[in-house]
């Protein structure tokens, strides 16, 4: 699967890593792996520096809307992608899409820098 998932329950946080092209269905299956594993409020960390997507803009816009109408959305953690310096278009303009309200979305060219935004916008409690 070109994407990966690593949840960590004890720091309330997922980190998915993309590489290669990347489809609608594998976007879907790894929202279904999160969503399953009670991590809807976790932040998160998308990296999609290495990937690239054959979905449509339009198409991306549908699941985002999708996602936002999902029980409990109001309780999702924040999100930050890191994505290519050079080809991170798309993720901005969805990123721009974010209405009022919702959670923080960051887009940014490292992980440091995306992982230091999280920690600033969403302290956890982490679990013993």
């Amino acid at each position: 699967m070109p994407i990966h998932l690593r949840i960590s329950h004890h720091d309330r946080m997922v980190v998915c890593v993309a590489h290669g092209t990347i489809g609608l269905d594998d976007i879907q299956k790894a929202l279904k792996e999160y969503w399953e594993a009670d991590a809807l409020a976790y932040r998160k960390i998308i990296d999609v520096a290495s990937a690239n997507s054959d979905a449509t803009f339009d198409r991306l816009v549908e699941l985002l809307s999708a996602a936002r109408n999902v029980p409990n959305a109001a309780e999702r953690g924040p999100v930050a992608f890191v994505v290519d310096a050079g080809r991170g278009e798309t993720v901005r303009d969805l990123a721009r899409l974010t209405e009022q309200g919702e959670r923080p979305i960051g887009v940014f060219t490292n992980l440091h820098d995306a992982r230091k935004w999280l920690d600033e916008v969403s302290r956890v409690q982490l679990k013993g």
